[in-house]
Formats: C-alpha cells, structure tokens, sequence
C-alpha cells in the first residue's frame, strides 16, 4: 500500500506494542492515547476510511459479540474479512472511548479465560490482531522499537539535509566558496576590532552586525548576509582601519551575484585560474 509518511505508521505500530504490554490499569486512558497517535497518521486514517466505507457498525458489532439472556452464554465472531476485521476493531475502540460501552462489563463478558485475564485476552484477541493486520498493509515489521522509531527520524533528518543541500547546489552554485570567503574577511575584521581603545556604542553595533553575518553563514542565508553587508557599510563608516576589509566583503557578494547572474566564474577564482596557467 502507498504511503505518505511511513514513519507515522512505525509510530502507530510503536503504540500497538505499547499497548499489548498490557502494564496498566485503565484501558479506556491507555486507549485514549494509542487514538491520538493513530489519527496523527494520515496513512493509517486513509486506511480505516477505506475500511469503514459501506461498514454498518452496529449491525456487524452486534453480530460479533452476542449473549445468550436465558443462559448467559457469550459468542465472539469476528470477521475473517481483513477490512471488515479493521473496521470492527475501530469500532470498538470508539465505543469503549465514547462510553457506549462500558469496559469493564465488556471485558468480563466477552473476554473471560481460563489462562488469562479479560484484559489480556482481548489484548491477544483484538489488538493484536488489528496490529499486525496494519504491519501487513503496510508491509512493516510487528517488531517495530521507540529505538528503530528515532533512527528513522534521525536517518530522514539526514536524507532533508542532503535533498536541501543538493537544490541549494542547483540554485546557488559554489556558494560554500563565497560563505568561506566571507567568514575570513568578517573574521579579520573582528580582529581588527579588537584594537580599538575605545568602546563605544557604535562599536557594539559593528560588532554585532558582523557576529550576526558570522550567524548567517552557519545558516547558509545568502540573502540574510547581502543585508548585513549592506547594514555594514553605514555603520562601518567611523572605523577607517577596516574600510579596505568592508569594501572587499562587498565585493565578494557582488562577485557572486554577478557569478549567477552571468555563469562566469567568481572573481577570486578566475585569479587561480590564471595563475594555474601562467606556472
């Protein structure tokens, strides 16, 4: 079956386990919040709406659990229809959750064993059922951990990084080249900086533009850079000692946009090539 978002599923099938440990008290709490991460995957509600289309829920719930008033004798027939079985275990949970049905008498009705406890075998009985019957529509594994949940994020973490890095590629080629370059030159001024005898409050601004551009190349935002350069200029005006550092930052953003703009190489790298040629 196709998926939109697989790792939504896993977290699904993660709360089914959960569930079926069967450590608790109060299943209606329990289920409570097994609902919530079911309906935060768009997938596995695909799956039920298909399921519950053309279901009649309270003719097939009553034809599933009978009792026998004169002698109190139970009859469980759950469907052997896959969808039809989905559709009934939904059905269930909801009535359990909107107090249509009150657990525990349906436990101790329905579910009574000679080896286990109602809970558990309605445990065994319907959500395990259900669980794996989602595992093979979705072909996932029953085995699903909390563990193999986080390396699936982790690993779509990765898989982001790499797809955002590749179309930041197609659209802003050679931009590490600028990002370097820029970080050297803000760098150097800030050293530069560092020799002024007096602080001043025009300082601190120049000094926090050019930490805020040192931000912005961590972040790759070639837009958020081109204003800080601009911004730099103003309030660099005072500082004559690094005026030759500031016009060369503007030149390497100009360079670049130039670079894009035109297709030839930047400034810097045309220089390389050339004296690549001459030795």
């Amino acid at each position: 079956m196709e998926t939109k978002n697989i790792l939504d599923v896993e977290k699904f099938v993660v709360a089914c386990n959960d569930l079926l440990s069967g450590k608790f008290l109060d299943l209606n709490k329990r289920l409570d919040r097994f609902l919530t991460v079911m309906t935060q995957s768009e997938d596995v509600l695909d799956l039920l709406t298909e399921c519950l289309a053309d279901f009649d829920e309270d003719a097939e719930f009553a034809k599933a659990f009978s009792l026998d008033k004169k002698t109190g004798a139970t009859k469980i027939e759950i469907p052997s229809d896959e969808k039809k079985k989905i559709a009934l275990t939904v059905t269930i949970f909801n009535n359990l959750t909107n107090d249509k049905l009150n657990t525990n008498q349906f436990l101790e009705t329905y579910f009574q064993d000679k080896k286990l406890t109602p809970m558990q075998n309605f445990l065994e009985k319907i959500v395990r059922p259900y669980r794996d019957l989602i595992c093979k529509f979705f072909g996932l594994s029953t085995n699903i951990t909390v563990e193999d949940v986080k390396r699936q994020i982790e690993e779509e973490k990765v898989l982001k990084k790499e797809e955002e890095k590749k179309q930041e590629e197609e659209l802003f080629p050679k931009l590490d080249q600028l990002l370097s370059g820029v970080v050297n030159t803000t760098n150097q001024i800030l050293a530069l900086l560092k020799f002024e005898k007096k602080r001043t409050e025009n300082l601190d601004d120049l000094e926090f533009i050019l930490n805020s551009i040192l931000e912005a190349c961590e972040k790759r935002e070639l837009m958020v850079i081109n204003g800080l350069v601009i911004g730099l200029n103003y309030v660099s005006k005072k500082f004559k000692n690094v005026r030759h550092l500031v016009e060369e930052l503007n030149n390497q953003i100009y360079d670049y946009y130039e670079f894009l703009t035109s297709g030839s190489e930047p400034a810097d790298e045309i220089e390389t090539e050339e004296e690549n040629a001459e030795d």
